[in-house]
């Protein structure tokens, strides 16, 4: 009988069926541990309506866990804020006339106070700015829309008097009438926007105009702070700041403006926490806290930017929103006939109660708290809520006024923390972004499963 062949062993590598079960097994080894590192990795989402000062709290974390601020930010607020400077008097000297507030430097006897506001009114912001420095483009459309008198009107006209949350409604709203401002804007058309009706009649007649191109900026800066210091009309108008759109850290600039005036000035991290560069879009931010993996995403706050944020609401670990408990006397600057602390109740009842963040723990940041405090002693919260019973001055029984009010819009079981800040004062947000951050931690390691 012959013999019969025997068949060769085939490695394990070289068959065809281990082959592919192996790769399988790397394809779901690797997966396992994407979703291991999407779970470690904590996502927060910011939000708030616009001028809360949520950015400012990204600016905290940044210090705390990022190192700061590059030379290229600190330039760029540099001249953010020497514009704002100018045009914030100019404000006050315009919005004291509408108010018919008397003002010390109409009085062309006042020798120096006359001069001073002539040197404001006559000063273009723009012409002593380098705007590529101060952001382009994107600067010189938030400038216009902050500053032009055509702008204003729109706002004006445009006005409907409802609080808006996020919804379908608010994504139809935007009609792109700013985005047309952002795609045409030239110099030109800048200076012409902002040659404010009714400067004229505010020099004395047969008074040589002052020629613009003979000021300094240390002239033009010790214009600001003769005004600020000197004419007790201006103010009288600063403190009446809530019945027009005025920057919120506008005593901070005068009060500073020397230093901003000063050519290739370079910001401390105290002028960019004050400072204030409109949000647009939603930025994200990578920062390690320990062992832990964060991601901040920081949303625009203001009606037009809304319609974006659908797009960062999915694998949110956490909600910070920011609530500006000073603003309850103030208007919207998007529309001047909604109260602010409306607009933000109304926003914080839809995001809560949204089916995105069903199970996902809210963190409210009652922001402003310093410039509360101050300002409930003369601006009682009664008067634009009626229901409020607390007596005047009473800053702990308003804080636990709105506290309650936005408590109480919680539909469901999830967990809301409320913090009391001030997102310009580093110690304390120090301490608070700490407690924030353990906090989520702890939260996150239990949504997981490891506590």
């Amino acid at each position: 009988m012959g013999c019969t062949a025997s068949t060769p062993y085939i490695e394990d590598e070289e068959d065809p069926f281990l082959q592919s079960q192996k790769a399988n097994d790397a394809i779901e080894q690797s997966l396992q541990m994407g979703k291991q590192q999407e779970k470690n990795e904590i996502k927060l989402l910011l939000l708030g309506a616009g001028e809360s000062r949520k950015s400012t709290v990204l600016k905290q974390l940044r210090l705390l866990h990022q190192g700061g601020f590059t030379y290229q930010e600190r330039l760029q607020y540099s001249q953010v804020i020497w514009a704002d400077a100018i045009q914030s008097m100019k404000i006050l000297i315009i919005q004291a006339r509408k108010l018919g507030i008397p003002l010390e430097c109409d009085n062309p006897e006042n020798r120096p106070l006359f001069e001073a506001k002539r040197m404001i009114l006559n000063t273009k912001a723009l012409d002593l700015i380098d705007t590529s420095v101060a952001g382009g483009s994107e600067f010189l459309n938030d400038y216009v829309l902050k500053y032009s008198e055509r702008s204003e009107n729109r706002r004006r006209i445009q006005s409907t008097g409802k609080a808006k949350a996020f919804d379908d409604e608010e994504k139809n709203s935007y009609s792109g009438s700013d985005k047309s401002d952002k795609n045409s804007i030239n110099y030109e058309e800048i200076s012409k926007n902002l040659n404010e009706e009714g400067d004229e009649k505010m020099f004395v007649k047969n008074q040589p105009k002052p020629n613009p191109k003979s000021f300094s900026n240390h002239d033009i800066a010790s214009s600001i702070s003769l005004l600020w210091s000197k004419d007790q009309g201006i103010k009288q108008c600063f403190a009446r700041s809530n019945e027009f759109q005025l920057e919120g850290s506008a005593s901070y600039y005068f009060d500073n403006v020397g230093k901003f005036a000063e050519p290739g000035y370079v910001c401390t991290d105290e002028d960019i926490l004050k400072g204030r560069i409109k949000t647009t879009g939603i930025t994200e931010t990578d920062f390690s806290i320990g062992a832990s993996k964060f991601k901040v995403l920081d949303a625009g706050g203001q009606r037009s930017e809304r319609k974006k944020w659908i797009h960062c609401f999915e694998g949110i670990t956490a909600v910070c929103f920011v609530l500006a408990l000073s603003e309850y006397d103030q208007m919207l600057f998007e529309d001047e006939r909604v109260n602010r602390m409306h607009e933000s109740i109304m926003l914080f009842d839809t995001l809560l109660n949204s089916k995105w963040f069903k199970d996902t723990p809210f963190i409210l940041f009652l922001n402003k708290m310093d410039l509360f405090e101050e300002k409930v002693r003369k601006v009682p919260i009664r008067k634009y809520f009626p229901d409020y019973q607390g007596r005047l001055g009473d800053s702990e029984a308003g804080i636990k006024y709105f506290e309650k009010i936005f408590l109480s819009l919680n539909r469901s079981n999830k967990p809301i923390y409320v913090k009391r800040t001030c997102a310009t004062d580093t110690q304390t947000m120090k301490f608070v972004l700490s407690a924030v951050t353990d906090l989520i931690i702890q939260q996150n390691l239990k949504k997981s499963g490891i506590l």
